[in-house]
């Protein structure tokens, strides 16, 4: 009897890790999109300066990808970067935010954009 019983408590936990595994989602975000305001935090050796109010064509940015970060209400690139990892929070009062790491230009420094009312995005575009 003790012996079936713990034949029944392994299926058991077999079966509740096989319907956990197949109903977590296997595909991280791999890019951000947002509808807020964005900065940009560029990061040298010497020194970081937040550049305010920036955008990206389209309010989205996807890992292993290439942007032009531009100066909002403008056409002038103020820096290109390659994505390399995203971070995604919620601030105190409750605004969700991400910061989209990267390399900018030749710089073996990573700089990142942050935006405000960010969630992930599956796929590649």
């Amino acid at each position: 009897m003790i012996t079936e019983l713990k034949k029944k408590t392994k299926y058991l936990i077999v079966l509740l890790l096989v319907i956990q595994i197949s109903c977590s989602s296997s595909e991280e975000n791999q890019g951000a999109i947002w509808v807020g305001p964005a900065d940009f935090m560029h990061v040298t050796k010497d020194k970081m300066e937040m550049t305010y109010s920036v955008d990206v064509v389209g309010q989205k940015m996807y890992l292993n990808s290439f942007y032009e970060v531009i100066k909002k209400g403008t056409e002038t690139v103020i820096f290109k970067i390659k994505v390399t990892d995203l971070e995604f929070g919620i601030r105190e009062d409750g605004i969700s935010f991400c910061r989209v790491w990267g390399a900018v230009d030749d710089s073996g420094i990573e700089s990142y954009l942050l935006a405000q009312e960010c969630s992930g995005a599956k796929g590649n575009n």
